[in-house]
């Protein structure tokens, strides 16, 4: 059986306990959550527990591990080694990795910005496979980060590293600005696709944008996909780094992520 599910961090600062009655409402199996190692991961464990949620997997904090500055690079490393920690202690097998969100341009030498991305990839993935958690590094768009933006890519990177722990997250959102075909880049990835995140090309609900969804769920099913789908919707608004679009912005989300998981379900079910 397929799991669906939603990322936490989509709707704002508010009580753990309130995305939770939230993500039950909408009717999801589980969630992505927020990679806070400061949490106390047995006690998230047990709330999501208490309302028959999977945790999915965890988005990270914004670090940059390709920095050109050592000593950046070096906490921003530690960090992800403290995540696999929290994460196994929290119940998941699952993390997501990705560059800095809002460096849209690296230094003036490539490819040391390649070598440190590799370099500090395989420091994180030796960890993550001596403690089995699946690592999947998330292809975001030129506006958001400025090395991997195309399955293509991610893949080079997962050959370089070599970790059997290493796949691909693809978005469907990012793929619409940045893949030529967002189903020949599914196909791409093929057995490599770890995690599927799913927005309309606008990032709201299925339907509210030009994206072919349907499509794409259809191809999740040409290449054996088995993992989650789990959407990464927005409420309508500006400033695309907030999930707060106004004092609706929940009652909004609420609906796009409803309606979004109808037509979701019936695409994957045919």
């Amino acid at each position: 059986m397929r799991d669906y599910g939603l990322c936490f961090w989509s709707l704002g600062d508010i009580p753990l306990t309130q995305k939770c009655e939230i993500a039950q409402n909408i009717g999801v199996d589980g969630v992505e959550i927020e990679g806070n190692i400061k949490e106390n991961p047995v006690n998230l464990k047990n709330t999501l527990e208490s309302y028959d949620l999977k945790i999915l997997s965890v988005t990270p904090d914004n670090v940059d591990i390709s920095s050109p500055i050592n000593n950046v690079r070096e906490l921003a490393v530690q960090y992800f080694l403290d995540l696999i920690d929290w994460a196994v202690k929290v119940g998941t097998q699952r993390i997501c990795l990705h560059g800095e969100v809002g460096k849209v341009s690296g230094s003036s030498d490539s490819e040391l910005d390649w070598n440190n991305l590799v370099s500090s990839t395989k420091k994180i993935m030796d960890k993550a496979l001596k403690s089995n958690i699946e690592v999947v590094f998330e292809v975001l768009n030129r506006y958001e980060n400025h090395q991997v933006v195309t399955c293509k890519e991610a893949l080079k990177l997962i050959d370089d590293v070599n970790n059997p722990n290493l796949t691909v997250l693809l978005d469907a959102y990012h793929m619409n600005i940045e893949e030529q075909s967002p189903i020949n880049a599914l196909k791409q990835a093929g057995d490599k696709l770890g995690v599927y995140h799913v927005a309309d090309s606008n990032r709201e609900q299925v339907g509210n944008g030009h994206a072919n969804i349907e499509e794409q769920i259809k191809t999740l099913h040409d290449i054996n996909y088995k993992g989650p789908i789990i959407m990464e919707i927005m409420a309508t608004g500006p400033n695309p780094f907030t999930p707060v679009k106004g004092n609706d912005y929940i009652k909004v989300l609420t609906n796009f992520y409803k309606e979004s998981l109808k037509l979701i379900k019936k695409w994957d079910q045919k």
